[in-house]
């Protein structure tokens, strides 16, 4: 499954691809031996078309001498190059830690990249990009393109965001089809965290995409993108509400943050397709992890004999529970990603919620925190 990875206003998830940007490297300078001007804020943000970028997150350079110090006073020229944007401050100089920024930043009023650069002498041009996000609206549907003018992958594959907003805690369907590509849809937080993604809804060979969520109120972006690089064309986007519940073994992603009544029920998933009365019906939830996050699931029900189940996606079980304690049938569990410098820890793990007896149907109450 191809992953995402878009760099915003804050730390992002590991497991996604960076949007591309032009980074400098080592050369010879203006000046007093000035060596190497890199970046010093996020090379992509994102932004509304006509707004401004955030304060923080404005386009900014440091510069060093050869030796690895910051160099004050350098003189660095900041200039927008594509999407019809304009900036202040486009003159600047590095301060006493070596920074320069530029004033502001407002993007152009279409769809799609606009990018600004950074130049200082004979040292590499620095590119800075920020992707356009109209709004879109939950219960709407509209057809957009996908152009070469758009934010694009490292594998190449352009990308269109934009803005969601969720109004109450719930559940909602997103949609991408396209007569023309194979597409690709991912839902993010606002500050880039992974929610869920999609490429492939409907029967084999389907080129529809679809992310099912629980999520909380709040601020979303969504990726409407292709599984292919290089690919162009129009798509539809469209997106609802829902209030039915997790059936037919279906992809649902979860977030932190929610709490949702469920229940089990003859069209859920079963260890015993041929006869569900002898085996367990259990609902799954894919959720995204951060190395070092905890995630505390808990599910509690009158009727079943709760079981929490968490396994890395395509993996082994990493905990399980199916009592609080000696007084209750909820379960719940605790989980603390572990961190490590050499192995890619963070990820999508998959919350399956069960009963420990057999055949047993009911409605159950999952939180998610």
């Amino acid at each position: 499954m191809k992953l995402l990875r878009i760099v915003v206003s804050s730390l992002l998830p590991a497991g996604l691809l960076v949007l591309q940007s032009a980074c400098g490297g080592d050369a010879s300078g203006p000046g007093q031996g000035a060596g190497t001007i890199s970046p010093n804020s996020f090379s992509t943000v994102t932004a509304p078309p006509g707004a401004q970028v955030a304060a923080g997150e404005l386009p900014s350079v440091i510069v060093n001498d050869l030796r690895g110090l910051p160099m004050a006073g350098v003189p660095v020229t900041f200039a927008v190059t594509a999407g019809g944007g304009s900036i202040t401050g486009g003159t600047a100089t590095t301060n006493s830690a070596g920074i320069a920024t530029v004033g502001s930043w407002t993007l152009g009023p279409g769809e799609g990249a606009n990018t600004l650069t950074a130049t200082s002498g004979a040292l590499p041009v620095l590119t800075f990009t920020a992707c356009a996000t109209p709004a879109h609206t939950i219960g709407s549907t509209a057809t957009y393109q996908l152009a070469a003018t758009d934010c694009k992958f490292q594998d190449g594959s352009f990308v269109d965001f934009f803005a969601v907003t969720i109004p109450t805690a719930g559940t909602y369907i997103f949609n991408q089809s396209s007569a023309t590509f194979d597409t690709f849809l991912a839902l993010l937080t606002a500050d880039g965290t992974q929610v869920g993604t999609n490429d492939n809804f409907g029967a084999p060979g389907a080129t529809d995409s679809r992310v099912k969520v629980i999520v909380p109120a709040g601020s979303y972006l969504l990726g409407a993108n292709s599984v292919n690089g290089n690919v162009t064309g129009a798509y539809s986007l469209t997106s609802t509400a829902s209030t039915a519940q997790v059936s037919n073994c279906e992809d649902v992603f979860v977030f932190p943050g929610i709490t949702t009544l469920q229940s089990l029920q003859t069209t859920d998933c079963n260890t015993n397709i041929a006869n569900p009365a002898s085996g367990f019906a259990f609902d799954e939830y894919v959720v995204f992890l951060n190395a070092g996050q905890t995630l505390t699931v808990s599910m509690t029900s009158a009727t079943l004999d709760s079981y929490l189940e968490l396994r890395v996606d395509g993996g082994a079980t990493v905990t399980s529970n199916d009592n609080i304690d000696a007084t209750t049938k909820d379960a719940r569990i605790t989980f603390t990603v572990p961190v490590s410098t050499t192995t890619r820890t963070a990820g999508f793990f998959v919350i399956t919620a069960a009963t420990k007896v057999a055949g047993a149907l009911g409605d159950y109450t999952l939180t998610v925190q």
